[in-house]
């Protein structure tokens, strides 16, 4: 029997609207309660310390105080975790990838999925994405997408159990939510403060595309 691996995603950026990368973070961890505990204490926290954030449903990365982000993750890359992410190089991205978010999407998941289920030692992946990112009739096509992808074509030979979840409900969605705006600050504002508290669960980074990444566009006249 091998391992159950728990993948969870969220993004950061926007795609193709303004900004000029686009990023989605992944937590990977055989066992996410501890995560999910510590995130819920932390939420707490914030809340009994900030009045503002009281009545909040979620605390978002993008709507919190430094100091906050801050806390959030020292307590995420406290826990038995990996980091995982890409970002996308919005400049150098075909145009019909960005003209169709989903398909940009799922392509960019797969180059942090396919390696975690190529590992000898997995057997069962978990991949809990955010509702909110996957348009409502993408939904089913994602899961049969990946699973081919993993089984047929790469013969990883993984059980895969794909969910849809409200990132409200997910203390480890909420985490990668932190984590990919902390990935997305370094490299569209350059500023590696948060990032630098996470580094050292970073276990894989993709630039897409790799050979044009970063370079600025020649303008012809």
């Amino acid at each position: 029997m091998g391992d159950k691996v728990i993948l969870n995603f969220d993004e950061s950026g926007n795609m193709g609207t303004k900004g000029k990368y686009f990023t989605i973070a992944c937590i990977e961890s055989k066992n996410i309660k501890p995560l999910s505990n510590v995130m819920k204490k932390t939420v707490l926290k914030t809340k009994k310390t900030f009045a503002e954030y009281q009545n909040c449903r979620e605390i978002k990365a993008k709507d919190s105080y430094p100091a906050i982000k801050d806390y959030f993750l020292r307590k995420i890359a406290s826990k038995d975790i990996n980091i995982r992410y890409i970002v996308a190089d919005l400049e150098h991205v075909k145009q019909e990838l960005k003209d169709d978010e989903n398909l940009l999407y799922n392509y960019m998941l797969q180059f942090l999925i396919v390696p975690v289920a190529k590992q000898s030692s997995v057997s069962s992946l978990v991949i809990n994405l955010d509702k909110r990112t996957i348009k409502v009739k993408s939904t089913n096509s994602f899961a049969d997408y990946i699973k081919i992808k993993l089984n047929y074509e790469l013969g990883c030979n993984v059980s895969v159990e794909v969910n849809y979840i409200e990132s409200h409900n997910s203390y480890a969605i909420q985490a990668a939510d932190f984590v990919a705006n902390a990935i997305n600050t370094k490299y569209e504002f350059g500023k590696n403060y948060y990032y630098d508290l996470i580094s050292n669960k970073v276990v894989q980074r993709e630039l897409f595309p790799y050979k044009n990444f970063g370079q600025n566009k020649v303008v012809s006249f």
